[in-house]
């Protein structure tokens, strides 16, 4: 006899179609999130390589040069605005504080990590406010300082310096901005370090075998490229002012490079490019050869690797799924036992009627009376008893149907034919003993909507069930109001109850957590009800407070 292996997927509520479906699907998400970026990145390197070795170095040059020039004068424009909307701010306080100028120094590093330091200056010249890791320069006198004198004599609100050593004895460079307040000129000033923007150009350029560097009018080096110089040496090659942009052929280390150029608009800088040495030798025919199989072998990784982890993450699904229906049965079971009291008073009735049938029957039938029992009579007493066992069959299937385990069941539903199963049938007699009042404010024409009734049924019973406990038993009122927002169905649940503190709102949802006596809760529905709203794609929230009742609203897609 042949042995079938069974796993712990068998006593799932779904078949193994649903995972093999699953597990296919998210191979297909892994293998586009993870190897699509792999193969459009390979195609783009063989794209452009191809566009490389067809285009004009010259003109590649030059475009680079143009682009970075634009994004540094981007940059620098950007710097400016930040420091002007400081001090152009209404509220700028003359002068600020030392925490004051220490906020405006991690505000203005929030927007660039370039920024070093920032002062203000009153209108004598003298920094008498200052953050940053040269505490010594506050109170400096910065009246006879060339950029200074540029900026309270000249007309323009702004300036940017050259890269200059100063006060402080490390290249830096100055962005500084002035502002009249009562016919006194105040400026605040930022510095800036070299190597942060470098690196910021660095980290844009397009190609790697290249050397960027910044060239002042004098011929002074502002930024470069370690291999080329370093800030204000001399350099090799000094761009002409006219045209703004160009390229030229100039001595790079004692030989002959392509140099393009393009000067800033916001300083008188030129940015240049040239090759470098190593740009002259030729690639290896077989390169696209390595990169194709460079492409296959991690394409070939990526897809085992992607196949194990698909097969992981199916398994955790199937196990997270085994553990979610275990404690769905077992609220349910908790619901069951709550409800047993008056489901019994329910049976109870029939019961009692079939009991009173049947002693007729017998006592009518007895020859002691006396009396014939006729077949109409007899037919009546048996019409009543089989109607009652009737009533006692459709009490126990609708417990029954509510504690099977069921498959998940995705239909169409109307919700308020869910809630009225609920209210009227799984609890009727329950909410008419306790003296609670159901109020049904019902919106008209709400959409039906794809869910797993069974499952959204005993979320209602769950909430309702609470809703009656913080009644207390006293007479109250629970209100269920539907609507339809946006592409949501949304089913608030209001009670008159006692409430929950903000603290018992925090652990509500979570598993075994009650606010009931004990004895008297498990702490499972709420916890059991979270999961489902959230497997069928919806949310819960409750908003509740102490005396005032609660409201729980549950919101599932439309569609």
């Amino acid at each position: 006899m042949t042995k079938r292996t069974v796993s712990f997927a068998d006593f799932l509520p779904f078949d193994h179609a649903h995972y093999s479906e699953l597990r296919r699907k998210t191979t297909i998400r892994l293998l586009i999130l993870y190897l699509g970026p792999v193969l459009l990145l390979a195609v783009f390197f063989f794209i452009q390589y191809d566009a490389i070795l067809g285009e004009s170095k010259r003109l590649h040059l030059q475009a680079i040069a143009e682009s970075q020039a634009n994004t540094l004068d981007l940059f620098l424009s950007e710097r400016v605005v930040n420091l002007s909307n400081l001090l152009n701010d209404p509220s700028y306080p003359i002068p600020p504080s030392s925490e004051q100028i220490e906020a405006h120094l991690r505000r203005l590093k929030r927007s660039s990590d370039a920024f070093v330091d920032v002062g203000f200056f009153n209108e004598d010249g003298v920094q008498v406010a200052y953050a940053g890791p040269f505490p010594s320069l506050e109170l400096r006198s910065y009246l006879h300082e060339p950029w200074y004198e540029r900026l309270h004599d000249g007309d323009q609100r702004y300036i940017i310096t050259d890269i200059y050593l100063g006060f402080r004895q490390r290249p830096h460079f100055t962005i500084a901005t002035s502002r009249m307040i009562d016919e006194k000129p105040y400026v605040l000033r930022a510095t800036l370090e070299p190597q942060k923007i470098y690196d910021y150009i660095s980290s844009l350029r397009e190609d790697r075998e290249v050397y960027t560097s910044i060239v002042s009018p004098e011929g002074l080096y502002q930024l470069s490229a370690p291999a080329i110089g370093s800030p204000l040496d001399s350099a090799l090659y000094v761009p002409p002012a006219v045209p703004p942009t160009g390229v030229e052929v100039a001595e790079l280390h004692s030989r002959s490079a392509i140099s393009a150029y393009a000067w800033l608009n916001t300083v008188e800088w030129a940015l240049v490019v040239q090759e470098s040495p190593q740009s002259g030798i030729p690639l290896l025919s077989g390169f696209r050869l390595i990169m194709l199989i460079i492409t296959i072998v991690m394409s070939l990784i990526g897809a085992v690797i992607i196949f194990f982890r698909a097969k992981h993450t199916t398994e955790v699904q199937m196990e997270s799924d085994r553990n979610r229906a275990q404690l769905t049965h077992a609220a349910k079971l908790a619901s069951v036992g709550e409800l047993a009291a008056g489901i019994a008073h329910e049976i109870n009735n029939p019961l009692a009627s079939i009991s009173e049938e049947a002693g007729l029957i017998q006592d009518k039938s007895n020859p002691d009376f006396g009396r014939e029992l006729s077949h109409d009579e007899l037919r009546g007493h048996l019409d009543s008893i089989q109607q009652s066992v009737y009533r006692c069959r459709d009490i126990t299937h609708k417990l029954l149907g509510f504690v099977r385990k069921h498959e998940v069941n995705l239909r169409r539903h109307d919700v308020h034919k869910l809630l009225d199963g609920v209210v009227d049938g799984l609890l009727g007699n329950e909410l008419t003993v306790s003296n609670t009042k159901v109020v049904r404010d019902y919106a008209k024409n709400l959409p039906e909507i794809t869910t797993d009734g069974n499952q959204l049924q005993q979320v209602f019973l769950n909430i309702i069930k609470n809703a009656m406990d913080a009644i207390g038993g006293q007479a109250g009122t629970i209100t269920i109001q539907t609507e339809k927002v946006g592409n949501q169905i949304r089913i608030n649940i209001t009670d008159t109850g006692k409430g929950m503190s903000q603290p018992q709102l925090a652990n509500i949802f979570l598993p075994f957590y009650t606010t009931k006596e004990p004895g008297k809760g498990t702490g499972l529905g709420l916890s059991v009800s979270y999961g489902i709203i959230e497997s069928l794609r919806g949310q819960i929230t409750v908003k509740s407070a102490p005396g005032e009742g609660s409201s729980f609203t549950i919101s599932l897609p439309a569609k």
